[in-house]
């Protein structure tokens, strides 16, 4: 007989999967025998991935707004009959001193990582029943605290305390933070701007922030394969997951 995947019979969401680890992982959930339904907002590379994995659902939507984040996640359910996972892989940086604060910097960063986050899940929990998981991608960054990064690392330690709320003003439910270090590739760089980059690496290094990467396809799939299992077990709420390169 054949091995069933990992996945297999589940349905899954993917917000922000038009690139980098959201694309990687959309992949690895289909092979692993998901349904899979994936958004973001660019529709053309959604057609794209759909292609690619030979199944699935595309659907273009901004998850930052309230409208597009219901209709999404109804468009989902619809098309895979409920859901059992959402993931929020949708992630914004900008690369900036502390000192040179740009409200519209932070603002743009936080409505990404923050509030799109929250929107995505409480559209797909109408969708979902207790035993199925809200997952949403967090960073190392939050307690390395990278220089010029601070928009991000304090949007995502915002995006860690909802997830903290989220659980205790819904504690029939499970929601699991995904804390992920360096990964390649992305196109996470190519926002970040590089006018410092140059100088932030430099940064990094004084500071023995771990610099080693690991490949988004792997880390795919063993995201896959883990939500796979927590899903297989209900009665457990398996809450953090921490993924991470080994150093050489």
């Amino acid at each position: 007989m054949p091995t069933k995947g990992a996945l297999s019979d589940r349905r899954v969401l993917v917000i922000g999967a038009s690139s980098g680890l959201g694309a990687a992982f959309s992949r690895a959930a289909s092979a692993e025998g998901a349904d899979v339904t994936v958004s973001a907002r660019r529709g053309d590379r959604l057609d794209q991935l759909v292609e690619q994995m030979g199944t699935g659902t595309a659907v273009a939507g901004d998850a930052t707004v309230p409208e597009d984040a219901v209709r999404v996640a109804q468009v989902a359910a619809d098309a895979m009959d409920g859901i059992d996972l959402m993931f929020y892989v949708a992630g914004y940086g900008v690369l900036q001193r502390i000192a040179d604060t740009d409200p519209d910097v932070w603002a743009d960063v936080y409505r990404v990582n923050v509030l799109g986050a929250n929107l995505a899940a409480s559209a797909a929990l109408d969708h979902m029943d207790r035993d199925g998981i809200c997952a949403f991608m967090s960073s190392r960054t939050v307690g390395d605290a990278n220089a010029m990064f601070g928009s991000y690392s304090a949007s995502k330690a915002a995006l860690d305390q909802c997830i903290r709320t989220w659980r205790v003003e819904h504690p029939d439910r499970r929601f699991i933070r995904v804390t992920m270090g360096n990964s390649q590739p992305t196109e996470f760089a190519n926002q970040m701007g590089l006018d410092l980059l140059g100088d932030a690496l430099e940064a990094w290094q004084q500071q023995a922030i771990p610099s080693a990467m690991t490949e988004a396809d792997d880390v795919g799939l063993l995201l896959a394969q883990s939500f796979g299992v927590a899903l297989d077990h209900p009665d457990i709420d398996s809450s953090e997951l921490k993924l991470d390169a080994r150093e050489a």
